[in-house]
């Protein structure tokens, strides 16, 4: 089952959607699609876009959306969660510079 990231990825910034697996028996894959968006590689939000239950057949997979709750329920632990850093990394520098603007207006004269 493919789940390779799909996008436009550049030198400066890129976006796309990315796939985390979770295989739950035998013959049947949890798939969570999120997307994202990021500077440098290094910077990046992500945000979900729904669950995909995949199913072996002899003809291939098949592959159904299910719901965030159904989804949710299928994997408690968390498994398809995508970490913290790419999740709100990108905040980190917005957060810095919001930061700088209220220190450099608060003191000026620093």
């Amino acid at each position: 089952m493919d789940t390779t990231s799909t996008g436009r990825h550049m030198i400066f910034f890129g976006w796309g959607r990315r796939g985390k697996t979770a295989e739950l028996d035998p013959g049947r894959v949890l798939v969570r699609a999120w997307s994202y968006f990021h500077l440098f590689w290094l910077f990046r939000i992500s945000w979900p876009k729904g669950y995909t239950l995949a199913t072996a057949t002899p003809d291939g997979w098949a592959q159904r959306a299910i719901s965030d709750e159904e989804g949710r329920a299928l994997d408690p632990n968390g498994a398809t969660d995508v970490n913290v850093w790419w999740r709100f990394g990108l905040l980190l520098p917005v957060i810095g510079i919001v930061c700088s603007v209220v220190i450099a207006s608060l003191f000026p004269s620093a």
